[in-house]
């Protein structure tokens, strides 16, 4: 199960997501889909994939590599942690 690391701060414009980890002092941005993913959170990365599946009407599959490829990059900043 993926979360929010709690150190991140969250600003919503809409339609994309400014993220920042206070305590390593890094911004970063998500897109649409992006934010349709960090939306689910706390999930697991099966229902990130379905979630972006659904809500952009694009393969399953695709979806799924999609999420693992965000979630694995949102890790490595500190955004998220996989508990």
């Amino acid at each position: 199960m993926w979360e929010v690391d709690p150190d991140v701060l969250v600003t919503d414009l809409g339609d994309e997501l400014i993220l920042m980890h206070a305590g390593r002092g890094l911004m970063y941005g998500l897109n649409a889909t992006g934010r349709a993913a960090w939306l689910t959170l706390p999930a697991t990365t099966e229902a990130v994939g379905t979630a972006l599946s659904q809500a952009f009407a694009v393969a399953p599959e695709q979806a799924q590599d999609d999420a693992r490829t965000l979630l694995a990059d949102l890790a490595a900043q500190g955004m998220v942690r996989l508990v």
